[in-house]
């Protein structure tokens, strides 16, 4: 048997969040062992996340041509060609660069592993040959597409988010089934390159973003052509010689049927958990949920020294991956954590409109006391008119005191204006202070500096921070 190693962390797990994980550790000067299982981790490539980019790319650069007559050019009707969109895609994710050299691995000092991996205790694992008794585990093992159980669901193929991207062949009727992200920016890609769609959600239809935002959302959705039925589920899947029958039950008790020519399954992702592996460190199920573990907000298991991120916990936006990674090494290493827990950290939705959002979000849940919405609306700026996307608006809850507790936006420039309201939520800004940004007035960002000026114009300074005014300056 092989040396015993005592890593400070050791990652089960080597796909992107695992390596980024890994090398982010080594660097801060803990010791790290990272454990390859020998399966890849699902759900965890950067490479499909460039070849969905690409292919909602393509979709939405026939959208425009379809749209050109708006700006006083020629309408156009494009003409897809599915291979040549999907080639395009593949070949761009193939010339990503790889994730991370095992060269680079060893000559940071990560301690690389490979093979049959079991816990053999709370606080032991077993690589190969290999015992390891590590400090922290990270679980980074990733997350398997969600499959509802349906009548029939077996008996006809599918696509999953992943799968889908490999398709060279036009779709006549897409059935997309799931009310996530993902199934939402794939409905809208494949509407937009011409196929049928319908969306059925199965359930919510993107629970946890803004609700306003996402009403307003779904109606440009469904001006593109895009049939959603939100109030309606899939009862049962019917094979047939040609294509897919589907019944439905609608939301007032009625019965209904679709015939498909292709389903596609986006209802999420489990999170991929090796039960064997996991048998003797003695983490506790999560009951309400089959199949997986209990976790607390940031990850953590009943076990203190085992932790899950991204996939495995749950956690299917990177950008939310990220934080939570950030804070779980931040918390190793001693450190004060990031103001923002994960949960609350940054989402995006890469539909056209962008629906972005971090923080507290107008949900189904009702305003605390002291809390307010403050909103701009999207048509108030010069560059969505002019680009010919007025419909957004970019909302932000305060406290009383004008504290920024989170903020969301539909449209254009959305990400990035939800990135820098992010970064001042963590640097302390206030709602007042954003009258202060120094932004080009065209910009989508000019819409915070609006919100700013509107929230001090109906909040003037009192008699004690006029009198500081003064005496500064006084000073000066």
């Amino acid at each position: 048997m092989a040396d015993l190693l005592k890593p400070d962390l050791c990652i089960i797990g080597a796909g992107a969040l695992g390596l980024g994980l890994a090398v982010r550790a080594r660097q801060a000067g803990l010791s790290v062992a990272l454990v390859d299982t020998g399966v890849p981790v699902p759900g965890d490539a950067p490479q499909a996340a460039m070849q969905r980019a690409a292919l909602m790319a393509s979709a939405n650069r026939a959208h425009a041509i379809r749209t050109a007559g708006a700006f006083g050019m020629a309408n156009g009707e494009p003409k897809p060609n599915y291979r040549t969109i999907g080639e395009r895609a593949a070949a761009l994710a193939a010339g990503m660069q790889p994730e991370m050299a095992p060269e680079r691995l060893d000559a940071l000092g990560i301690e690389r592993l490979a093979g049959a991996t079991a816990f053999t205790g709370r606080r032991a694992l077993k690589v190969g040959d290999t015992p390891v008794a590590a400090g922290h585990f990270v679980l980074a093992t990733g997350a398997q597409p969600l499959l509802p159980d349906l009548p029939g669901i077996d008996a006809v193929a599918y696509f999953t988010p992943q799968s889908i991207l490999d398709n060279m062949r036009k779709l006549s009727h897409l059935l997309v089934l799931g009310g996530t992200p993902v199934a939402v920016e794939l409905a809208q890609a494949y509407a937009r390159l011409g196929a049928e769609v319908t969306l059925v959600p199965q359930g919510a239809l993107l629970p946890g973003f803004d609700s306003d935002l996402v009403a307003m959302l779904l109606r440009s959705l469904a001006d593109e052509g895009l049939r959603i039925l939100p109030e309606t589920s899939v009862t049962a899947i019917q094979p047939r010689s040609q294509g897919t029958g589907i019944s439905l039950l609608h939301g007032d008790g009625s019965a209904g049927s679709l015939d498909i020519s292709h389903l596609l399954l986006a209802m999420g992702d489990m999170p991929a958990l090796d039960a064997d592996m996991l048998a003797q460190a003695r983490l506790r199920p999560d009951r309400a949920q089959p199949g997986r573990i209990q976790l607390g907000p940031e990850g953590q298991t009943s076990n203190p020294h085992i932790w899950a991120v991204g996939g495995a916990a749950g956690i299917s936006d990177p950008a939310q991956a990220q934080l939570q990674v950030e804070r779980l090494l931040q918390r190793l290493l001693g450190h004060p954590l990031p103001p923002t827990p994960a949960h609350l950290g940054p989402r995006l939705i890469r539909t056209d409109p962008p629906l972005a959002q971090t923080g507290l979000v107008l949900s189904t849940e009702a305003l605390r006391p002291g809390q307010s919405v403050l909103r701009a609306n999207l048509a108030e700026s010069i560059a969505a008119r002019a680009g010919g996307a007025p419909r957004g608006n970019t909302s932000l809850i305060v406290n009383a005191a004008g504290s920024i507790l989170g903020g969301a936006m539909l449209g254009q420039g959305a990400d990035s204006v939800v990135a820098a309201l992010a970064l001042g939520m963590a640097r302390g800004l206030s709602v007042a202070d954003l009258a202060g940004l120094a932004v080009p007035p065209e910009s989508a960002g000019s819409l915070l500096a609006q919100i700013g000026r509107q929230y001090s114009a109906s909040h003037p300074p009192g008699r004690l921070a006029r009198l500081r005014a003064r005496l500064s300056q006084i000073r000066r």
